[in-house]
């Protein structure tokens, strides 16, 4: 019908409809043409930009990798460069100490990581971040084998009351940053690919810096996304980190139960050891040139009696910033007085002219803007986010605002005026669009406590009002640190009629009275007494603090106080409860003794008085043998010195703890010569003679030392000397022995006439042997080899025959065979305790023992 139509249809009607025909045809083929471009454009787009993850990784290494430690010099440095690994501590198991980083990478569960302000929390996030995603090479861990982490700065969350908040940050933050930038598509497929394979971490930084009134609704949200299994976004399959300062987690540690966290670990920062700090200071070469340089600055350290402020990671980054270089600096004595400093010098960085560029200088007065940041830093602590993240604009308004009391006029450069403080001072941070923090809290808290002494007796009245708020406290301390003895004489006292603890703390930087500082700290001895750590610990805390006070009688009384309860309650079998679960506050008071040792106050018997609780772990190595090498002129006889060298020797029969000892800088007591060495050890192909445990070996020695329980090798020393000197060649020997059969016979009960049939038979077999053998033997024998041969065979199978007539039932085997004579002691080659004292490339895997400096 259809053709018919056409065949009679006009032939201009027809050109018309094939015209039209081919311009259906040829629009679609234009359209697919279109489709399958702009198809392949957004996959070439999509193959230019990498998979999510792939981008993900890429962002979050270059986010977090660079950072700037407060130091004078304009440059960011890089993580992995500088980065030292921060140890842990686990509650309830005093003796483990591992990198903090290792302890989160373990999945068995959620993890609480605790630590005092800057103590390192948020570094070892990025750390383990980066190290998770593959670090800066991407070459650690693959697909399914590598977690993702997701940092989450807890003080960031918006409104955290709904439901959902953690998650929706999450996917905003994917989708937003600069850099990443994922498709609301591409971040919600991300999301739950890392979820339902069980890779997805979420870092929750700061736990401690939510305010009280959100801190509910915060614990409440961590809980529901643990609980969250639906099957979209399955959250309850990811692990948590959390970290919080550690005297705020202990009075909210009740809400992180297992019945409602989960199964978790909970590990507390240690505190920078000699050796960590050394570490960190050689990743600055051009800071300290000299070979000796890092050596020398520690000893500026440990000259100015700042050592054991500086174990903290934020105080020594900062001084390295400050101090690094100047061949004799005058170091801060105070932690206040430190932060004074480096924001000081901050503010005055690019106050140079660079390569003769006027763009490379400040523009804007250097006090102008430290008013600024002291006077918005009150404000916006007093204001509803407290000490968290504020506007651009609103610090723009305020300088706006203020701009008349400032030295410098701004014309209308309110804006210009806060990009300088954001570019160049690295006192702020961004951690949104148009969104800042100070790069520390406790920076903030440092400025709030200078602006209220600034202000005088209105300041003090204001913190007076806010004294019992738990986001103050460090404004506390960094006030009465620098308040005149006249006004924190007064504060302290009515700051101990409402928190004794608190006003303990502040007595390690306040310049009071001593009446007023003996009557605080009478005030601790009933919560020292309290056997509730979340009570005992703070109390011990702050007695420990006070014992740095500027005040010499103060600090006296502190110390005594502090190691006397001490004593007396660490010197049982439960001394890790009294102390809270861990030793962290015996280590402290080691440490803290050991730097104070010469002062009138602190004597070497002090320290050897908690010798005896020290448990096995390796951080108490460092200050033990540091107190050793102070007391090369102590009489040999001396029992306090004896003490110490038996603790360092049992110490050492721990793997850990010998490497730890074998780091510790080198020792060289006159006593120790060449000759004593070697005859304390007398072995070759062991440890160098120059070794930490060698010398310790001297000590030993030089003080009558035997201590044969310890393990075989000093067994072996004190019971048979020869033999134990001949242990590494017998050792050696043992190789020396052969493998040969060896036939063990048996007796079995036979029947008189087959013993006596048995009987006959080997004489005979004996007989058929001596013949053979003697025709053999002769030259002109009647027997060829050949047959000589098999007629041994067939007497020596007749005897065996015969043999097992008469009862003996033979057991062959092949036995190794000694050609040396055993050494009874030569086990000590495999005993746990001593294997590492004998064994070159056990401990530490290195032979040579000891740091110099």
């Amino acid at each position: 019908m259809t053709e018919h139509w056409y065949v009679n249809m006009p032939e201009w009607l027809k050109d018309a409809f094939n015209l039209i025909q081919g311009a259906e045809m040829l629009l679609s083929a234009a359209a697919i043409a279109v489709a399958m471009s702009g198809w392949l454009l957004r996959r070439m787009s999509q193959l230019r930009r990498g998979a999510p993850e792939e981008r993900y990784r890429r962002w979050f290494v270059e986010e977090y990798r660079a950072y700037n430690p407060y130091l004078a010099a304009p440059e960011t440095l890089r993580l992995e460069r500088t980065l030292v690994p921060l140890f842990v501590t686990e509650d309830g198991q005093p003796d483990r100490a591992a990198d903090a980083a290792e302890r989160i990478a373990d999945r068995a569960g959620h993890v609480v990581l605790l630590g005092d302000a800057g103590s390192g929390k948020t570094t070892t996030l990025k750390a383990f971040g980066i190290a998770a995603l593959g670090g800066v090479d991407g070459r650690s861990g693959t697909g399914r084998d590598r977690e993702v982490p997701f940092l989450v700065p807890v003080r960031l969350l918006r409104g955290v009351v709904q439901p959902g908040a953690l998650t929706d940050y999450i996917l905003a933050m994917l989708r937003s940053q600069k850099g990443l930038a994922l498709t609301r598509e591409e971040a919600d497929q991300f999301l739950a690919q890392v979820l339902q394979q069980r890779r997805c971490v979420v870092l929750l930084d700061g736990l401690d810096e939510v305010t009280p009134t959100t801190y509910a609704a915060v614990r409440d949200e961590v809980y529901r996304f643990l609980s969250d299994h639906t099957p979209e976004l399955p959250t309850a399959n990811a692990r948590i980190v959390i970290t919080c300062r550690r005297l705020t987690f202990l009075r909210i540690a009740d809400d992180w139960q297992a019945e409602r966290f989960g199964a978790h670990r909970s590990y507390a920062l240690a505190p920078l050891r000699d050796t960590e700090i050394l570490a960190y200071l050689r990743a600055f070469p051009d800071r300290f040139p000299e070979v000796d340089g890092p050596q020398r600055f520690m000893q500026q350290l440990r000259s100015s009696g700042t050592l054991g402020l500086h174990r903290n990671p934020l105080v020594l980054s900062m001084s390295v910033g400050l101090y690094a270089g100047r061949r004799f600096p005058a170091i801060a004595h105070s932690t206040a007085r430190l932060y004074d400093e480096m924001i000081d010098e901050m503010l005055g960085r690019h106050s140079f002219r660079a390569d003769g560029l006027t763009t490379g200088v400040n523009e804007f007065d250097q006090a102008d803007k430290l008013r600024v940041l002291r006077e918005f830093a009150l404000r916006a602590a007093l204001g509803p986010q407290g000490f968290g993240p504020f506007s651009r604009l609103a610090l723009v308004e305020f300088v706006s605002a203020t701009g008349e009391r400032l030295r410098q006029t701004l014309h209308g450069r309110a804006g210009e005026f806060v990009d300088e403080i954001i570019n160049r001072s690295g006192l702020l941070s961004r951690v949104a669009d148009g969104q800042y923090e100070f790069v520390h809290r406790s920076l903030q808290e440092h400025l709030v406590a200078s602006e209220l002494l600034r202000q005088g007796d209105d300041g003090l009245r204001l913190l007076r009002e806010r004294v019992m708020e738990r986001e103050w406290r460090r404004v506390v301390l960094f006030y009465t640190a620098v308040a005149d003895q006249s006004v924190v004489t007064d504060f302290i006292g009515e700051l101990a009629e409402i928190d004794p603890v608190l006003a303990c703390a502040c007595l390690a930087g306040a310049d009071c009275l001593n009446p007023v500082g003996f009557a605080v700290l009478d005030r601790m001895a009933e919560p020292l007494r309290d056997p509730a750590p979340a009570v005992m610990l703070p109390a011990l805390a702050a007695v420990l603090s006070a014992t740095a006070s500027p005040r010499a009688a103060i600090r006296d009384a502190a110390r005594e106080q502090a190691f006397t309860w001490l004593t007396k309650v660490a010197g049982g079998a439960d001394a890790a409860d009294a102390l809270g679960g861990t030793h962290e506050t015996l280590l402290d008071v080691m440490t803290m003794l050991v730097e104070r040792l010469g002062e009138s106050s602190v004597s070497r018997s002090m320290v050897v008085r908690l010798v005896a609780v020290v448990p096995d772990d390796p951080r108490f190595v460092e200050p033990l043998w540091r107190c050793l090498r102070t007391a090369e002129g102590a009489a040999a006889d001396d029992q306090s010195l004896v003490a110490l060298v038996d603790r360092l020797l049992r110490l050492a029969t721990d793997p850990a703890c010998f490497a730890a000892l074998q780091r510790q800088p080198a020792a060289h007591p006159r006593f120790a010569t060449a000759l004593l060495r070697q005859q304390v050890y007398p072995f070759r192909r062991g440890l160098d003679r120059q070794s930490n445990l060698v010398t310790l070996l001297c000590w030993a020695q030089e003080v009558g030392l035997a201590a044969p329980d310890i393990n075989r090798f000093l067994a072996a020393k004190a019971t048979d000397p020869a033999r134990w000197a001949s242990l590494e060649a017998d050792w050696r020997h043992q190789s020396a022995s052969a493998v040969v059969p060896v036939f063990r016979a048996q007796r079995v009960d036979r029947h008189r006439a087959e013993r006596a049939t048995g009987a006959m038979l080997a004489v005979l077999s004996v007989a058929a042997l001596v013949a053979v053998g003697w025709d053999l033997a002769r030259s002109r024998g009647v027997l060829s080899p050949v047959v000589g041969g098999a007629m041994v065979v067939l007497a020596a199978a007749e005897l065996g025959l015969a043999l097992t007539m008469l009862g003996f039932q033979p057991q062959g085997g092949m036995r190794r065979v000694r050609l040396w004579r055993p050494n009874e002691w030569v086990d000590a080659y495999e005993d746990p305790r001593s294997r590492h004292w004998l064994v070159p490339d056990a401990g530490d895997g290195r032979p040579a023992g000891g740091v110099t400096g």
